[in-house]
């Protein structure tokens, strides 16, 4: 485990330790929340290279993931969470499948382990029913795995011209994302998250969440200045423990 990886959980964990007792006003509660859904992600370069017929592709995938929500003031609560997440879009084709292969299209497939601080205002509605509210704040991911998908394709009969939203499929195989073949990837990601999310009540100690989340990330993962893109829509129970 990285010095910033054991830096990032002893933060955390004091945060989820402390932050109830030292800032929590006494009406409020402390959440737990279990949530899951799908996300679309791509892939933002500082100049896009896009290839004469490609067009750009996202990589749909599955997030899931647990927070904690600590009341600060009034409106205002922390929710610090963990979580997997998909990412990926349109890559450089490693340079040492391309001999011989006339068309091939390349997919990064990053698996992040996710952790977040977001900011949440919300406000009730419906008689205490509903609690809607938006949420914003930084985010830090480390890569879990990292494959290059590569796809070979060839034009529709009777075509003159290659295109990769007309050609048909010949072949899939997976590349990982070693420095030896040329894409290389980041270990970390940065970025910020921000988004809206409702909670629909269901009883005295349990509601149910619909979240919309899109994380921008900062940093860039690799040589060519690639940034991941993230879109997430989720759904969960949220949990009241204090």
């Amino acid at each position: 485990m990285s010095t910033l990886t054991k830096s990032l959980a002893v933060t955390l964990l004091a945060s989820l330790a402390a932050a109830p007792l030292a800032t929590a006003p006494l009406a409020a509660q402390t959440t737990i929340g279990l949530r899951g859904g799908i996300g679309t992600a791509t892939l933002s370069r500082d100049m896009p290279r896009l290839e004469a017929g490609e067009v750009e592709r996202s990589r749909f995938g599955a997030v899931s993931g647990i927070d904690v929500g600590i009341p600060l003031s009034g409106i205002v609560d922390l929710r610090v969470g963990m979580g997997l997440a998909q990412k990926g879009g349109l890559a450089d084709t490693p340079p040492s499948v391309t001999a011989g292969r006339a068309f091939v299209q390349a997919t990064a497939e990053l698996d992040y382990l996710q952790l977040s601080a977001l900011v949440r205002a919300s406000a009730d509605a419906e008689r205490g029913l509903l609690k809607v509210g938006v949420l914003a704040g930084p985010y830090v991911a480390l890569n879990l795995s990292c494959d290059i998908a590569l796809t070979t394709l060839f034009p529709p009969a009777g075509s003159g011209q290659f295109r990769f939203s007309g050609g048909r499929q010949l072949s899939r195989t997976e590349a990982s994302c070693r420095k030896d073949e040329g894409t290389d990837f980041s270990s970390r990601d940065f970025g910020l998250a921000f988004g809206t999310g409702v909670e629909v009540k269901l009883g005295a100690s349990v509601a149910l969440a619909l979240d919309v989340i899109y994380a921008m990330g900062l940093s860039r993962i690799d040589d060519d200045g690639t940034r991941n893109r993230h879109l997430a829509l989720q759904s969960g129970i949220v949990f009241v423990v204090g």
